[in-house]
């Protein structure tokens, strides 16, 4: 990832994800992203739509925008896959920690209140080469 778009995500509150129905319509979701070593990285609940649409199609575009989804950069294109080793999950969550402090610290707890926490997957997200906005 160019340095100028990794910089627009980590001073981003959120990215639009952005991933495709069956139909091929588009559903944008603002979600929390760290960028850890030229990809962007987030979580969700394994049970969300979002997470269904992605296993079924991998393809998405990202874009950096603020918690109501308004985006502050153009789209990119890229794949998307669900981070299964253990060590790399734990990086992810650190660094969302560092990054949104207490609001991520509220989350966890509610999420562990309401017995989220276990259905927890973390996404990575690889743009693709040349990185060019669509």
């Amino acid at each position: 990832m160019v340095p100028d778009l990794e910089e627009a995500f980590r001073a981003s509150p959120c990215m639009s994800l952005r991933s495709f129905r069956k139909d091929g319509t588009p559903v944008d979701t603002p979600t929390w992203c760290v960028p850890i070593e030229g990809r962007l990285c987030c979580y969700t609940d394994d049970r969300t739509y979002k997470i269904k649409r992605m296993r079924r199609e991998p393809r998405i575009e990202v874009a950096a925008c603020d918690v109501w989804g308004r985006r502050s950069t153009d789209w990119y294109r890229g794949r998307c896959q669900v981070v299964t080793e253990p060590n790399e999950r734990e990086r992810v969550f650190t660094t969302l920690r560092a990054k949104y402090k207490i609001n991520y610290d509220m989350s966890v707890w509610g999420s562990y209140l309401v017995g989220r926490i276990k259905h927890r997957v973390v996404l990575r997200v690889e743009l693709d080469e040349p990185v060019q906005p669509i």
